[in-house]
């Protein structure tokens, strides 16, 4: 796991179509926990790259292939996996 330790604006800077509102929904969501705090009110947070790399890089389930997801709700690479996927589980 990459273990690089970033901050909101360095995850918006390094990991392009995520924006700061994006990733304070992944925070008040829970799907994304900072793994360090800064000091005082307001402190920022801290998260690790690899954490963040696992949200937006996944691996199709029915081709194999890795994508980079444009929304959270992304389970598959293209239309042709998703269709593919819908139309087997209604022959099981």
């Amino acid at each position: 796991m990459d273990n690089v330790i970033l901050s909101i604006e360095q995850i918006c800077a390094e990991f392009s179509g995520v924006s700061y509102g994006a990733v304070r929904r992944w925070i008040d969501a829970g799907i994304l926990a900072p793994v360090q705090r800064g000091t005082g009110r307001g402190g920022r947070l801290y998260f690790r790259r690899g954490d963040v790399a696992k949200l937006l890089h996944v691996v199709c389930p029915v081709c194999g292939n890795g994508f980079q997801r444009a929304t959270l709700k992304q389970e598959f690479c293209s239309t042709r996996c998703r269709q593919k996927a819908h139309r087997l589980k209604g022959k099981a």
